[in-house]
């Protein structure tokens, strides 16, 4: 696959020349968040900044952050930083307790949106003409819209499938011969599945080459599923509506070891999430971005919650924006178990890991005690759906599969986490939208028979 660049002059522009850039653009953003009053102005001239003269690149630990709760406080339009009949449109997400996370768009946003999608999908190997399969939702969340914009940016052929109705997807991958497929991960592994039962595989004549996934943390073990499952590249994308949408980093389909940051339009910091102090190139850390060029509802340091690595150096692709790594989870996922933090992305790597388990996996938190305990719900694979199997019948797994999988948590965790083996089809798949990795119970019926309230 060739290596192709959306924006060359600006994905391969030198660090200094670029950090030169980024200066000019803080100092231009915070001018305007002056200007136009409100929230951030306020934080500003608290923080003693008076004019985007005050502020350089080297002192943005200094100013202000903000984060979801301001957004939601100022709900809906409090935070526009242009006149509202500036705003074409708005996107956001559903949000949790009835509050909606939204965010206002200018026409230069949705034009810079669309090239940020453009640059992604170029980075994958796309170009003008590539047919791409995007099975991403489509409405208030950003994924679907913002693909779609990209690939219309970039020249390519869209088809938009939104997500769910697989039977309907896999006929259209069949007829229309897609090159790329962009979709949720956990989505991924449905399609894949549908296609596999439906007779085509890469030997089969299956067209798809890269897929371009996002919207929910994955692993590297994941990938390694879904690239077994489909035969293609899998490529992680990051975004969120708050900052931009989709295409805020991708990595590219050459080496595909780090997402690449558009840092010239998103400066980004890792903080450390309960000091809000920066913390060193590779260590973990609450991704933070200033939104450098948005206009009708820029964001200064916007704490996202997601928590990922960052580092600089120039990429085999020749791009020379700084890198974050895969998404661990956020803040706000985190389970404490006996006192042990744990993300579900630290269990989906143990998980995945044996083959002897379907992709699909649930984590029950059972908060009825007096101690919260944790159970992973996964499913064991049949032996003719096994890599490289061509035996027939269901395994028999047994308790020797559950009691190493409890095993290799525990050496990984350092807690014990249960594990409850289910029948083929019990763990919920996700036919649209973001997987649901964790089910908490607080009364009722004992986790885990059913899954269901």
């Amino acid at each position: 696959m060739v290596e192709i660049y959306f924006e060359a002059d600006a994905e391969t522009m030198p660090a200094e020349g670029r950090a030169v850039l980024q200066g000019e653009r803080l100092a231009g953003l915070v001018g305007r968040l002056l200007a136009a009053g409100g929230l951030q102005a306020r934080r500003l001239s608290e923080a003693g900044v008076t004019s985007g003269r005050d502020v350089s690149l080297a002192g943005l630990a200094k100013l202000p952050t903000t984060s979801k709760q301001d957004l939601w406080d100022h709900y809906p339009f409090g935070m526009l930083a242009v006149p509202r009949s500036e705003v074409v449109a708005v996107h956001g997400s559903s949000g949790t307790g009835g509050r909606p996370t939204l965010v206002s768009y200018s026409r230069a946003d949705l034009a810079l949106w669309s090239r940020m999608c453009a640059r992604a999908l170029a980075g994958a190997g796309a170009g003008p003409g590539t047919i791409i399969h995007n099975a991403y939702g489509y409405g208030l969340f950003t994924g679907g819209v913002g693909i779609h914009q990209g690939a219309i940016a970039l020249g390519a052929t869209v088809i938009p499938v939104s997500g769910g109705m697989t039977a309907r997807q896999v006929t259209l991958i069949r007829d229309l011969r897609p090159r790329v497929l962009t979709c949720t991960p956990s989505y991924a592994i449905r399609l894949g599945e549908a296609l596999a039962a439906a007779g085509l595989t890469r030997e089969t004549g299956l067209s798809l080459e890269v897929g371009v996934f996002g919207a929910e943390p994955w692993t590297e073990e994941m990938r390694a599923r879904i690239g077994e499952l489909l035969g293609i590249r899998a490529l992680d994308i990051y975004g969120l509506s708050e900052v931009i949408g989709p295409g805020v980093a991708c990595e590219c389909a050459t080496a595909a070891d780090g997402l690449h940051v558009n840092e010239d339009h998103f400066l980004a910091e890792a903080l450390d999430p309960l000091t809000g102090e920066p913390v060193p190139y590779g260590t973990p850390g609450e991704l933070t971005f200033t939104t450098l060029t948005k206009e009708a509802m820029p964001l200064l340091r916007y704490r996202t919650g997601d928590i990922a690595s960052l580092r600089p150096g120039n990429c085999e692709c020749g791009r020379t924006l700084v890198k974050m790594s895969k998404v661990t989870g956020r803040k706000d996922d985190m389970l404490v178990i006996r006192g042990v933090n744990v993300y579900p992305s630290e269990i989906e790597r143990v998980l995945l890991a044996e083959l002897k388990v379907a992709p699909d996996y649930l984590l029950v938190v059972d908060e009825r005690g007096d101690q919260r305990e944790l159970i992973a719900c996964c499913e064991p694979l049949s032996a003719s759906n096994l890599p490289g199997s061509a035996a027939g019948g269901q395994l028999d797994h047994g308790a020797g599969l559950g009691a190493a999988l409890q095993a290799r948590l525990r050496d990984a965790l350092g807690v014990r986490v249960g594990v409850a083996l289910l029948p083929p089809g019990t763990v919920p798949r996700a036919e649209a939208g973001k997987a649901v990795r964790v089910a908490r119970w607080t009364a009722g019926d004992p986790p885990v028979p059913g899954l269901s309230r």
